[in-house]
């Protein structure tokens, strides 16, 4: 809110009437942690410039009888395939719609779209130094705690489905399990060592992705086949990751997690074990 505030004021000093353009870059840019705000700011100018281009282009084009289908698509067509290969630029599709929009118009011409475009650059150049600034400036989340907190999130999510009744509708708990591997996607690309791998930002991400192939497997397994200790084991494992959340670490739910592995055998036996390492290795990482 601050950042949308503050660009909406600053752009108002500007000609031009782009205040909402400032807002959305700032909303685009701006971060609950320092990682990952000055590339997004980058990435966002970067993709309204290149709008910019392809939407003259399209005009320009426009003087040999190209009508409004085929300027869309000169102008969409190049940053589509570049988005599917990078999918920051995505915001340079709607740049490029926004001014294709400023130039439709008859009185505009390429004249009007040039004032449109130089306008809308400054302001969205604006809203990205804002957003990099509040990021940067106010009440920063270290990286690696807003990580681990939306790590243990998810693993809580994911086990607790393991014993839910799958006679019972779970679109819900499922859309809200995509949305939460979203949002830690983000963050993992917002680190800048993501792939390195001493990084424990890095390894709890690709943990949790461990996890979650896991306990797709294991879902399945449990469904067709019954059994008993699942539900004392998955426990165990909720109450780890609660205790981890809340900063009160106890060694013995540790220990408790492996007493109370079930008593399986074949394939499901790797899988929970496996499950179980995993949050265990994320509690060390987490600590």
């Amino acid at each position: 809110m601050l950042a949308a505030v503050l660009a909406m004021f600053v752009s108002h000093f500007l000609p031009g009437h782009h205040e909402f353009s400032a807002v959305i870059s700032a909303l685009i840019v701006v971060r609950p942690y320092s990682q990952g705000a000055f590339k997004a700011g980058l990435m966002r100018l970067l993709a309204t410039l290149m709008g910019i281009a392809l939407s003259f282009c399209a005009v320009a084009l426009h003087k040999v009888g190209l009508n409004a289908y085929a300027q869309l698509l000169i102008g969409l067509v190049p940053l589509a395939i570049l988005t599917a290969y990078k999918s920051e630029f995505r915001s340079a599709l709607i740049a490029a719609v926004l001014m294709l929009g400023a130039s439709s118009s008859a009185t505009a011409g390429l004249t009007g779209l040039e004032d449109a475009a130089v306008g809308r650059a400054v302001v969205v150049g604006i809203g990205a130094c804002i957003g990099v600034a509040i990021s940067v400036l106010v009440l920063p989340r270290p990286h690696r705690q807003a990580v681990a907190d939306k790590a243990l999130e998810i693993m809580i999510q994911m086990i607790g489905g393991l014993t839910a009744d799958p006679s019972k509708k779970t679109e819900t708990a499922d859309t809200r399990l995509r949305r939460a591997l979203l949002d830690l996607g983000q963050m993992h690309r917002d680190n800048g060592n993501a792939n390195a791998e001493d990084d424990p930002s890095g390894q709890i991400v690709r943990l949790v992705r461990h996890a979650q192939a896991v306990c797709l497997l294991l879902r399945v397994e449990w469904r067709r086949e019954a059994g008993e200790g699942r539900e004392a084991f998955c426990t165990a494992m909720i109450d780890l990751l609660n205790a981890l959340r809340t900063g009160r670490v106890d060694e013995n739910k540790a220990a408790d997690l492996w007493k109370r592995l079930p008593d399986v055998t074949g394939v499901q036996n790797w899988m929970v074990r496996a499950l179980a390492s995993d949050v265990v290795r994320l509690a060390k990482l987490v600590c």
